[in-house]
């Protein structure tokens, strides 16, 4: 047998040490007396575990093995009207030692006159009524007065505060914290029923919901959350300090699928709703956007490309960029971080330099799925913030925050892309740029004012350089009789013939997708070829006349000597043919860097000597003018043909007619 002091028992039962003696004494509860030196004449009650209530039992039990938790809720501090009850006591102690000090100096002597005289005058003037011995009792509880020492607690004393077995709070965090996100209700119901089944006692819900709430919020947000929302919310991370970077020293990139729907041709004579992309390139340190470009179509290397030469060409070439991990930043021609790539796994040297290798530009890829690493996805929520909600065709990040009426919207009334890459520009260039931001050592300035006010250095190249710096490889490629294969196409030259069953590789420029800049494997340029224009069923003399021209002119390169050829095409830039987007951007006067460098490449300065800029422009003007006509020809041939065919098929009909 099991025996307990009385407080012991109170604290199990959740009553007051006289309660406990009061029913020990009524013979509830088996007791015993005991010799002590602390208890009144000298002995102290006892009273036996087996007979308190099964609960308090298996209470006693699971706080002596060690096999539970008590779980506190630290909102409760007592009922209201224990509370106010509380106060009033207080307030009771605090003026009868008030009116005790008053009567002594007027001459009474005997406290026990002076508190009977006191609680008549309470009793007259207040609701709560008292007693002698309850203000004695008080005073001894607390002398100075305090509220929380003169609450009575019984009844609720432990209110909020509870045991749960080791087991089963086991058991409830390997339901509870999972990705699954369960609720403390489905957990409980199913500790409850194993713990029914094994006979044992179980606190109430309450219990579980304090222990949840008693849990440590990261190790709720790893279960139940994941690894990334772990690294997001609770691990550390690294701050930066803006104000030592310069201006072009890195640019940061990446795409945006805007939260709203724009209205573009379906190809049927109707319309259809798209999500416009934008690409973006945001200089950090001044958080100024320094190029983008917005259609429907998914990203991809071009748009990258293209994008990243429209702020070359105004603001000149950064130091470094960090890029997002998508294929379509990794694409190796472009910003491999080793600066030379493999034009084919069958060749093992390592050749044809990337476009960050061609302008020294540093390469940096952030941690996947780590916003914190680019910066620019935080200028993405305040575009939304600042333009995307001022359409009504606004869907939202995902069908949560989708408007109600946006189903109601008629597709007439949503704007159009060429509307919005206008309305976008606008913004972007003539309101973000120009606008103060709060940003680390923005210090209150738009990005254009920062930019123009911080000196720095501008790398530039020769608008040659560049240009064929932008330009795409498209690996290794084998010269067929027909000329070069590329996307299906045949793209031919005339001094294909010399290098028939070579491996070359292709270069093109993604704004000319019509023709191939051919090199060897060394680099060194070769020539250009052009898309072979397929022809119809109704040849002309005058198309008979052209192909035998080029077999020709084959046959003769074939027979003689190959000298390199100074034929090439266009070396208009990248941005000259965006230039109808690059006029709707209204960009800062910069302020003059104290120098300028100029980024210097050896092998593409040597193929640009090779080509004649004024001849190959021409020729290639003609050769455009050659095709269409050409196309017209077939069209109007073609028309002709069905015009006879037309009067022919009229003519047998009035025969039978007659």
């Amino acid at each position: 047998m099991v025996w307990l002091t009385t407080k012991e028992a109170a604290e199990l039962l959740g009553y007051t040490e006289r309660a406990v003696r009061a029913k020990a004494t009524n013979k509830e509860y088996v007791s015993r007396y005991i010799p002590s030196s602390t208890g009144q004449g000298g002995k102290r009650m006892e009273v036996s575990l087996e007979s308190l209530p099964d609960q308090a039992q298996r209470a006693y039990h699971n706080q002596t093995t060690g096999d539970a938790q008590t779980v506190f809720n630290t909102d409760y501090a007592s009922t209201k009207e224990q509370r106010r009850k509380g106060e009033s006591r207080a307030l009771a102690v605090a003026e009868y030692r008030k009116f005790l000090k008053q009567s002594k100096k007027a001459g009474m002597a005997k406290k026990t006159e002076i508190m009977g005289l006191f609680v008549e005058q309470w009793n007259r003037d207040h609701d709560f009524q008292i007693s002698k011995k309850s203000l004695y009792d008080w005073m001894k509880k607390s002398k100075s007065g305090q509220v929380e020492k003169l609450v009575d607690r019984r009844g609720g004393y432990n209110r909020g505060q509870s045991t749960i077995p080791k087991k089963y709070r086991e058991l409830f965090n390997s339901l509870y914290l999972r990705q699954t996100k369960p609720t403390i209700e489905s957990c409980y119901r199913e500790v409850k029923l194993n713990a029914n089944l094994n006979g044992d006692f179980l606190p109430g819900i309450k219990a579980f919901r304090n222990y949840v709430k008693n849990m440590d919020d990261a190790t709720v947000v790893r279960a139940r959350e994941g690894e990334k929302a772990f690294d997001d919310k609770c691990m550390p991370y690294m701050e930066r300090d803006y104000s030592k970077l310069l201006p072009n020293q890195f640019w940061v990139s990446d795409h945006h699928l805007w939260d709203i729907f724009v209205r573009v041709p379906d190809g049927k004579g109707g319309w259809k709703l798209e999500r416009p992309w934008g690409s973006y390139w945001m200089d950090m340190r001044t958080r100024k956007v320094m190029a983008s470009i917005v259609r429907t179509e998914s990203p991809n290397s071009d748009i990258v490309l293209c994008s990243f030469g429209l702020g070359v060409e105004h603001f000149g070439i950064p130091n470094g960029v960090r890029l997002d991990n998508g294929k379509d930043y990794k694409a190796q021609d472009m910003f491999y971080p080793q600066g030379k790539y493999i034009v084919s796994d069958d060749e093992k040297e390592k050749i044809f330099t990337s476009l960050a290798a061609n302008l020294q530009i540093e390469v940096t890829y952030a941690i996947p799925y780590n916003a914190k690493a680019k910066p620019i996805e935080r200028l993405f929520n305040t575009f939304e913030g600042q333009l995307g909600k001022m359409y009504p065709s606004y869907a939202g990040s995902n069908a949560k925050q989708r408007p109600e009426d946006l189903k109601n919207l008629a597709i007439m009334d949503v704007i159009t892309l060429e509307e919005f890459i206008t309305q976008h520009n606008q913004y972007v260039y003539r309101i973000y740029n120009e606008t103060g931001h709060s940003g680390d050592a923005m210090y209150g300035k738009s990005p254009n004012q920062v930019y123009a006010d911080i000196p720095f250095t501008v790398r530039r190249a020769s608008k040659e350089v560049l240009y064929f710096s932008l330009m795409r490889v498209k690996g290794q490629r084998v010269v067929q009789r027909n000329g070069v294969t590329f996307k299906g196409i045949h793209f031919y030259n005339d001094s294909c013939i010399n290098y028939i069953g070579q491996k070359v590789a292709a270069r093109y420029d993604p704004t000319k997708p019509e023709i191939l800049y051919i090199f060897d494997l060394d680099e060194n340029f070769l020539f250009v070829a052009e898309e072979v224009q397929k022809q119809g069923w109704d040849l002309t003399a005058e198309d008979y006349q052209r192909e035998n021209r080029r077999k020709k002119i084959a046959r003769q390169k074939a027979q003689n000597t190959y000298t390199a050829d100074n034929i090439t095409r266009s070396v208009e830039t990248i941005g000259e043919r965006l230039k109808r987007q690059a006029e709707e951007m209204t960009c800062a006067e910069i302020a003059k860097p104290k120098t300028i460098e100029v980024i210097r490449n050896s092998k593409i300065e040597e193929n640009i000597r090779r080509i004649s800029m004024g001849d190959i422009e021409r020729q290639y003007e003609d050769t455009l003018k050659q095709n269409a006509a050409r196309k017209k020809a077939v069209s109007d041939k073609q028309k002709e043909l069905a015009d006879k065919f037309k009067k022919k098929m009229l003519d047998r009909a009035y025969q039978k007619q007659a």
